[in-house]
């Protein structure tokens, strides 16, 4: 299927281990930064354009980290989608339109060197995605997130081309949209499917898989 991806969650219980695996493999990963305190986490990203990866650790119990802590008692890994939206007010009247159970639109931010990155997501029903905690995520500071700095990889990496996700077929609702695709399959494990310039090695990508559960593949050259 094809969905309209902003970003994947990768939840890890060591945020630091899965920090470190993926600048050892050559990813420009941004630095540990907590979000505001009613989030409950912390994170790091692996920026590239359009779609991202955000590994995320839980740092306080609290309502909005509740969820990806229950996620989180069955083993690290691909725990998230968020797709992306540039009106999530309006994105929040579609989904009440359609019948589909969600949160109301909450506000978050966590601070980066340049300033205070923003956001708002609407959290779709665990109950719609089992297994998976998705989103609808609109940045109000993407000029924060999407840094030239950020978007160079001394590995090489260019671009996230496709995904697998466990129990994938629950997001066919949610296929569709005016936001840019990207191909999703059902999988039994998580799997992100990237573009590099050049062959990453082996033990690299496998030291990620071992922290967080997710199998980095790199693209078949066309």
């Amino acid at each position: 299927m094809l969905l309209g991806v902003d970003h994947f969650v990768v939840l890890v219980p060591e945020l630091g281990a899965a920090h470190k695996a993926c600048l050892d493999a050559g990813f420009t990963a941004t630095p540990i930064a907590r979000h505001s305190a009613a989030s409950g986490t912390a994170n790091t990203c692996i920026v590239l354009p359009q779609v991202y990866i955000e590994l995320m650790g839980i740092v306080a119990e609290t309502p909005a980290s509740d969820a990806w802590g229950r996620l989180l008692k069955s083993g690290p890994g691909l725990k998230g989608i968020a797709l992306g939206t540039s009106d999530i007010e309006q994105t929040a009247a579609q989904l009440f339109e359609r019948g589909l159970a969600a949160d109301p639109v909450r506000r978050f931010s966590r601070p980066v060197t340049e300033g205070e990155l923003g956001f708002s997501v609407i959290r779709l029903s665990p109950d719609q995605t089992p297994g998976l905690q998705c989103l609808y995520c609109q940045h109000h500071t993407p000029e924060l997130l999407w840094l030239p700095d950020a978007l160079q990889h001394e590995n090489g990496a260019r671009r996230v081309t496709a995904a697998m996700v466990p129990q994938g077929t629950a997001l066919e609702p949610f296929a569709g949209g005016n936001w840019p695709a990207l191909p999703v399959s059902d999988g039994p494990t998580g799997r992100i499917t990237i573009a590099f310039d050049r062959p990453v090695p082996g033990d690299a990508l496998a030291a990620i898989h071992h922290v967080t559960g997710v199998l980095i593949e790199e693209a078949q050259a066309s």
